[in-house]
């Protein structure tokens, strides 16, 4: 029965044979041709695209090195075309861009009202964090907000309410009330290098040359005034 099924199925139809003799053509059973989409394009080699990425990477570190450069000597380009977080790396150049020429210590002096005079408050008394160092919150404070008034403000009444309740002994007499206070900042000469380093140590004011001291705000005239009951200093009372 199979070998028959397959002998009708291969069987050649003869209404389709062409006649050897010069018979009738034969017809062609031949399907009508379809579309046939094209091949897709060959993958692209794994070769090429580590190479394109090592090109990328190279023009982009170029990118970056020249924006450092660039910031570093005070250009304005990379901040005028990078992003401000891509800018907050590249900064990282111009941290230091001159050396210091002096060491900065800040310091403060209370208008004693009995005395008419001025005379320097300790106040590591009244900062006891990290007294010794420039880790102090009195320097700390002033080193980064000395041109703040509110900041300068509140340190100012700070002082002359701790002196004035008697809060410690701070170079000035407990029962001497201030009526101001005067905040200046030492800058003493860093030595060249190769020069002699001195060790720190704190020296009073009335040891150190004028020309180190700067003033940087002084309590008002009038203010002065209210809180001593007469006149304010003047120029010539200043050490």
């Amino acid at each position: 029965m199979l070998v028959r099924l397959a002998a009708t199925v291969t069987a050649p139809d003869p209404s389709t044979s062409s006649d050897p003799e010069g018979g009738a053509p034969a017809v062609a059973d031949v399907a009508p041709a379809e579309d046939v989409a094209p091949a897709p394009d060959p993958p692209v080699p794994r070769s090429l695209l580590r190479r394109l990425a090592r090109y990328a990477l190279r023009v982009v570190a170029v990118l970056y090195i020249a924006g450092i450069y660039l910031e570093g000597v005070g250009s304005d380009l990379p901040a005028s075309i990078a992003p401000p977080p891509l800018m907050y790396f590249m900064v990282v150049a111009a941290l230091f861009p001159s050396k210091s020429t002096a060491a900065s210590e800040y310091r403060a002096e209370g208008w004693v009202c009995a005395e008419d005079r001025w005379m320097e408050i300790d106040t590591r008394r009244y900062f006891p964090l990290d007294p010794d160092d420039k880790e102090n919150r009195f320097q700390r404070a002033l080193h980064f907000y000395h041109d703040y008034p509110v900041v300068v403000g509140a340190i100012e009444a700070y002082l002359i309410d701790r002196h004035n309740r008697a809060w410690d002994d701070d170079g000035i007499p407990r029962d001497r009330p201030i009526g101001g206070v005067k905040l200046l900042v030492v800058r003493e000469p860093i030595p060249t290098p190769g020069g002699h380093v001195r060790r720190y140590e704190r020296r009073a004011l009335v040891d150190l040359p004028s020309k180190v001291q700067h003033p940087f705000y002084e309590t008002p005239k009038h203010d002065i005034e209210q809180r001593c009951g007469h006149a304010a200093p003047t120029d010539e009372a200043a050490p």
